[in-house]
């Protein structure tokens, strides 16, 4: 069963509303994850389960506001998404790999531990702030 839902005729309302991008292989948690960013507000979401889409959904949308990775720190810089995502401005929001975590706050991206609750998922979307 890898059939996803189209996310797609969850379009935003408007150009300011953020566009979110959800890579996750399980179905549950990555409508978990959407479902959440949904409930805060108005938004976007690109799902996509591999990185092979990946490449074709980010040439689709100009500004990306984070993207929600299940990948560890060394698969983001091995597949150059990290420098493709820090160019584009898209904050980085890593859902595996929690032995990486003190390395990957240092770089100012953030860190989904599993089990997440909806209030982590939001959390993660809002601006670090100096102190934190």
């Amino acid at each position: 069963m890898n059939e996803r839902p189209d996310d797609s005729r969850c379009s935003a309302p408007d150009q300011s509303a953020p566009v979110y991008l959800v890579l996750e292989r399980n179905s549950l948690i990555a409508e978990d994850i959407a479902g959440s960013l949904r409930a805060a507000g108005p938004c976007e979401i690109i799902r996509i389960a591999s990185t092979e889409e990946m490449s074709t959904r980010l040439a689709a949308h100009e500004n990306i506001s984070a993207a929600f990775l299940e990948m560890n720190y060394a698969q983001v810089v091995e597949t150059g998404l990290a420098e493709t995502l820090r160019t584009c401005g898209t904050q980085i929001v890593l859902t595996a790999g929690e032995d990486d975590e003190e390395r990957v706050r240092s770089l100012g991206w953030n860190m989904l531990i599993r089990p997440f609750t909806d209030e982590m998922i939001r959390h993660a979307i809002r601006p670090r702030k100096t102190g934190d």
